[in-house]
Order: structure tokens, then C-alpha cells, then sequence
């Protein structure tokens, strides 16, 4: 059983952003079934593990990774305080900071993605998991949204945590399909909503050009540099 483990956290430390990928997409499976309780604790504490392996691989200042380290803990700590406490400013302070969280993590990995002279696998990774995560932030907007104003948005007759359908909600909107069960209602939940739709389309076109670009031109290096002289 120790070897198995060991073999597990190796294979975490070497392979974080796909670990992180499979684990962010588990989260909204996973997530609506274990909203309460003990399970929720573990998965959270999952992803926290790999989202630090993640940091650690990306972020070169020991400074940034240790500011950024210290903002994951006190997400942590918020969140589990939201799990105890009842006042309404623990949850918006808890939601607050979980975006701010997740858009460092999303400049990080665009930092390491645009930095790329060569597209790895890695690199396609870290382009996936922007994608990704941008649903993931903007869950937390529309959720911050929704905490100012509880009819910013018509949830339906759902009876799942907020957080949950939000966080649907954002992933539908991210990908422009628009079932329509969830609607946004005031200027604030429709401009973000706009703006999430918009900014997917712009960043697969981007990203797609960019990693194309990036091959094609190293393609082209080595062909010039096999020609015989």
C-alpha cells in the first residue's frame, strides 16, 4: 500500500497540469453529489494538492509562489469557515477571494503557455486548462453577483446550492449553448454573461493561432537547418 501511494504522489509532482486538468473537469461531476459533509472536505483538499503542484511547476519567483501559496491557504481557510459560520459576509469574502485565486492561477498558466518556444504537451495542457478555468472564475462571478442581489438571476425550480448552478450555468455559457434553465436578469449578470461568451470565442481563436504559429515556425527552423549547405 505505501509503494502504491508513493507511486501516486510521484506521479502527481511529474504530471501536475494533467492531473489538474482531469481533476478540475472530476470537480463538476463530483462536486453536485457531495455539496455537504466530510466528502466535500477531502475532494477540496485533493484539488488544493494539485493546485499547488501546479503553482510550484509554473511559477519560478519563490516570491510569487509562497504570495500565491499563502492566498490558497487563506481560500482554505475561508472556505471551511463558510462551512461553520452563518454570516453572509464569510461566504462573500470566501467567494471573492476564490476568484481572485483562480484568475492568478489562469495569468500564471497564460504566462507559461505565451512564454512557450516549443508546444509540448504541456503547453496544450496549460491552454486547455485557461479554458477550463475561465468557466470556473466566472462561476465565482456569477455567484458573487448572485450574493449581492438574489434575483440577479432566475435559477429555475432547481434545488441544488447556488454555487452549483452557477458554476453550471458559467460552463454553458463558456461554451455558447445555452440551454436556457438558468437566466440571467439584471445588467450586471448579463453583461458578465455576455462577456464570458465573448471572451471564450476570442481566446480559442487566439490560443489556436498562437500554438500553431509557435509550431509551424519551429518546423520551419528545423527544415532550414537540415538543408545541406
Amino acid at each position: 500500500m505505501s509503494n502504491h501511494r508513493t507511486t501516486a504522489l510521484r506521479w502527481l509532482i511529474g504530471h501536475p497540469l494533467r492531473t489538474f486538468l482531469w481533476m478540475t473537469l472530476a470537480l463538476f461531476a463530483i462536486r453536485p453529489a457531495v455539496e455537504h459533509g466530510a466528502l466535500l472536505v477531502v475532494v477540496d483538499a485533493i484539488f488544493t494538492v494539485v493546485l499547488v503542484a501546479v503553482l510550484h511547476q509554473l511559477v519560478q519567483s519563490r516570491a510569487v509562489f509562497y504570495g500565491l501559496l499563502g492566498l490558497v491557504m487563506v481560500t482554505v481557510g475561508l472556505r471551511l469557515a463558510e462551512g461553520t459560520e452563518t454570516m453572509n459576509w464569510v461566504t462573500g469574502i470566501a467567494n471573492i477571494v476564490s476568484a481572485l485565486l483562480i484568475a492568478l492561477v489562469i495569468v500564471c498558466l497564460l504566462v507559461y503557455v505565451l512564454r512557450a518556444a516549443r508546444v509540448t504537451h504541456n503547453t496544450v495542457l496549460a491552454a486547455i486548462c485557461v479554458y477550463v478555468l475561465l468557466g470556473v472564475l466566472w462561476g465565482f462571478i456569477f455567484l458573487i453577483i448572485h450574493h449581492a442581489n438574489a434575483d440577479a438571476f432566475d435559477l429555475g425550480d432547481g434545488k441544488a446550492h447556488p454555487e452549483t448552478q452557477l458554476r453550471y450555468f458559467s460552463m454553458i455559457t463558456l461554451t455558447t449553448v445555452g440551454y436556457g434553465d438558468i437566466v440571467p436578469k439584471s445588467p450586471e449578470a448579463r453583461a458578465f454573461a455576455a462577456l464570458e461568451a465573448l471572451l471564450a470565442q476570442i481566446y480559442l481563436a487566439a490560443i489556436v493561432a498562437r500554438l500553431v504559429g509557435i509550431e509551424v515556425a519551429h518546423s520551419v527552423s528545423e527544415a532550414n537547418a537540415s538543408e545541406p549547405k
